[in-house]
């Protein structure tokens, strides 16, 4: 099917805005439930210190550990000295943490990190963890800290840690505790706490609205701005290049296609030889400098794989449909992508070399955007049915199709990189505040909904994760 210059706009557009283009603990076992887990409540000791100044730097501490451990909904902080009173045995030694050798600092009374704790007692008041802290100022003035978690219920340690952080760092130490917190009890091997995203921030009305290319991390902070809003960018997505990104950019009056920007520099560069548009690129897992997109060239839409070193590109799809958005699996074999081939946009699985095509939406309505979890196990999608947005997730067969969040308008998921979360864009209505887009992740195994810091009075899309 030829596209005419108004076809081409058209399909643009909608990219734009449519898209269309173990327990470690209790739940390590991967699946798509939306149901809810109960929370594990996490009892916090020697998180407090007799020296005012360290006093101030665990505060500081255990409010971004608080605030990362919110975010996910698995955890309800029981805080030391709260509600809850306990009968504390006396301390036991059993040993230290990663082989390191006890600090002379002044402890509270009760549990400390060398104490075994009275694993039934807090069992009866329904602790599901217990976290203990020691924390001392070195020679050089860096913040030491030793963490021991316990499981109450199994009654052993889930992990010993030692930290020592300058201030300018106590964000970075902070993810750590939370992150390895975060991995004894979702059972995941990864935690997501920093990690990275971009997005594209939109600014003005819709006839003048200016879009950049931010990065972010995940909880809102260390905002870099990349691109000036002089040309219209999207959708952009990181190279496996730890410097590099790439982005859709309209320049000046040509045509739009593919860029790469150095991160270091923030140059940017176009990305292959094509005369016509390119589009909706993704990264190679296996390959760092191959990258799979869209192009436009003689009127009509199909995928290509490219090599950036060499600039040369192999055509995969040689169909007279709109075939675009494609997505690499996990170990590169495969390739997911959507197509109006058949019952309008579908998504369809291919061989990498372009072979064995195979459609797999099976539920009805028009797919775009399908992206590969990490573990290949997934394909998460956007979704137009019943005038109605949606994001979901189904097997590589099609299988299973479970849809995460509604709204009048939602689109364009990334996972996170340990395959738990989906990132989207969401418009909660059509005018006013809730017209601008906002970023929000969810659980894909509880539903649980969060949404991103960004600006106030700044829209958020075209998200990916790293």
């Amino acid at each position: 099917m030829k596209i005419s210059q108004k076809s081409l706009y058209l399909i643009l557009i909608s990219i734009m805005l449519l898209s269309f283009g173990s327990r470690a603990f209790a739940f390590a076992s991967f699946s798509v439930k939306n149901e809810e887990i109960p929370k594990t409540k996490i009892l916090f000791f020697g998180f407090d210190s007799t020296d005012p100044q360290i006093n101030s730097d665990i505060s500081e501490i255990l409010e971004r550990v608080r605030r990362n451990l919110k975010s996910t909904d698995l955890f309800e902080i029981v805080k030391q000295g709260g509600q809850m009173e306990f009968s504390m045995p006396k301390p036991v030694t059993i040993g230290v943490v990663n082989n390191q050798a006890p600090s002379n600092v002044i402890m509270p009374e009760a549990l400390t990190v060398e104490s075994l704790p009275n694993f039934e007692k807090y069992s009866k008041a329904g602790i599901g963890a217990i976290i203990v802290g020691q924390f001392n100022r070195d020679s050089v003035g860096n913040l030491e800290v030793r963490i021991r978690m316990w499981d109450v219920l199994d009654q052993r340690q889930l992990f010993g840690k030692f930290y020592s952080a300058s201030s300018d760092n106590y964000r970075k130490m902070s993810n750590m505790i939370s992150g390895e917190i975060f991995k004894a009890i979702s059972g995941e091997k990864i935690s997501h706490f920093d990690s990275q995203i971009l997005y594209v921030s939109e600014i003005g009305s819709a006839s003048k609205r200016i879009k950049k290319i931010n990065l972010i991390d995940f909880d809102g902070e260390n905002r870099r701005i990349l691109t000036d809003g002089r040309d219209l960018v999207l959708t952009p997505i990181f190279s496996k290049k730890p410097d590099e990104i790439f982005y859709l950019r309209y320049f000046g009056k040509r045509q739009p296609q593919i860029f790469s920007l150095d991160l270091n520099t923030l140059r940017a560069k176009k990305v292959g030889g094509f005369q016509g548009t390119t589009f909706a690129a993704a990264t190679n897992p296996k390959d760092r400098n191959t990258i799979i997109l869209s192009a436009i060239i003689d009127g009509n839409s199909d995928i290509y794989e490219m090599n950036i070193l060499s600039n040369t590109a192999k055509r995969l799809t040689k169909s007279p449909a709109i075939d675009t958005t494609p997505s690499y699996s996990p170990d590169a074999r495969y390739i997911a992508f959507a197509s109006d081939r058949d019952e309008g946009q579908q998504i369809y699985i291919m061989d990498s070399s372009g072979d064995s095509v195979k459609r797999i939406s099976k539920e009805g309505g028009n797919y775009s955007k399908p992206v590969w979890s990490p573990d290949g196990t997934l394909i998460a999608f956007t979704k137009i049915k019943s005038n109605q947005f949606m994001v979901g997730v189904m097997s590589p067969t099609g299988r299973g199709e479970k849809i995460l969040a509604k709204g009048y308008l939602v689109e364009g998921a990334k996972w996170s990189p340990n395959g738990r979360y989906l990132i989207y864009s969401k418009k909660r209505g059509a005018y006013g505040r809730e017209s601008i887009p906002r970023l929000f992740i969810v659980d894909i195994i509880t539903g649980f909904e969060f949404e991103i810091p960004t600006p106030e009075g700044e829209g958020a899309t075209d998200p990916d994760w790293a």
